[in-house]
């Protein structure tokens, strides 16, 4: 066990352990919370408060991630519902819930095949419900501190979401990160959903004001988010090969060029439909060369990156005409 996931423990423990003195209580489980969930997120190296994200992240063996997350996950959602007003345990039991829905439903879905149709799209819609789930968690903290804010992306209008991502500040990026990224992410499994249809407005529109705010934000993840969306979306609905080429571009540069995910994103998204046959195996190449072992905080997103690699090379003559 990681020393982080000890610390997780210990304080989880010494939550249940207060019971007597309402007042107490109350400043010990704040005192927890800002320990367990600090709000806005430190930075990587930054001391202050526990980053769950990464005792999970920095772990290579996807099986055992997969076994203690959902213990993880509901332990936060335990400590936002009790705590709803602490924005720190919003963000972090949406982002979890997104992260999960990512990874350990729709990832191992998309490797279902066709012909078990079925089962292939109840697990898609049990992960649009998980993405769901944590962008509403991410949009409650949001629709605290700007009291409207979830109703104006909900149904958004270039005035009245203006008028809100505006007073929007540095320390919200992660919030407009995870509820973009949730929305979205439900979207794309079910883009026949006129209430997923309706939302994508407001998600973009929070990815690309976070991405004013904080372009750097976890080496390139809004680009990298915004790149898969405008390369999939018709320009109607604010997608286009101009503006996913771009934000590829500075997806690639601020990532340096490190990130699995990039490089599997730009096959997929960019050299299939261009039925760029080459394109595709330099891509799929560049992302197994990226040794994780590099990047300790990261292993667990280059495994999963680098196994989905995997089997887009072996499943390549389902992607194009004549291999």
């Amino acid at each position: 066990m990681t020393v982080t996931l000890k610390k997780i423990y210990i304080c989880v423990a010494g939550l249940f352990l207060l019971v007597s003195g309402c007042s107490i209580k109350r400043m010990a489980f704040n005192g927890i919370a800002n320990t367990l969930a600090p709000f806005p997120a430190p930075k990587s190296g930054a001391s202050g408060g526990i980053d769950a994200a990464a005792a999970l992240t920095g772990e290579d063996d996807v099986k055992l991630v997969s076994e203690v997350f959902p213990t993880v996950l509901k332990t936060y959602e335990i400590l936002h519902l009790s705590n709803p007003q602490h924005r720190g345990l919003a963000v972090m039991s949406g982002s979890l819930y997104i992260m999960y829905a990512n990874a350990f439903v729709q990832t191992p879905a998309d490797y279902i095949p066709e012909t078990q149709f079925q089962k292939k799209n109840l697990e898609y819609l049990r992960a649009k419900k998980f993405y769901l789930r944590g962008a509403d968690y991410v949009m409650q903290s949001l629709d605290g501190a700007y009291k409207g804010f979830a109703e104006a992306m909900a149904h958004y209008t270039d005035d009245k979401g203006t008028h809100f991502l505006t007073r929007c500040r540095a320390a919200d990026v992660e919030s407009l990160y995870w509820a973009g990224c949730g929305i979205l992410g439900a979207f794309s499994l079910d883009p026949m959903d006129t209430n997923a249809l309706a939302a994508v407005p407001g998600a973009v529109a929070m990815l690309e004001r976070a991405a004013e705010l904080y372009p750097t934000f976890n080496d390139g993840a809004i680009w990298e988010t915004l790149t898969a969306f405008y390369a999939a979306a018709p320009e109607s609905l604010g997608g286009g090969a101009d503006k996913a080429q771009e934000a590829y571009r500075k997806t690639l540069e601020l990532s340096s060029g490190q990130r699995p995910s990039v490089y599997v994103l730009y096959a997929q998204s960019f050299c299939v439909p261009a039925q760029d046959s080459a394109g595709f195996d330099e891509a799929l190449r560049k992302a197994l060369e990226i040794d994780p072992k590099t990047q300790p905080s990261n292993k667990l997103t280059i495994t999963l990156s680098q196994t989905k690699a995997r089997w887009l090379q072996k499943m390549k003559g389902d992607y194009f005409l004549g291999d």
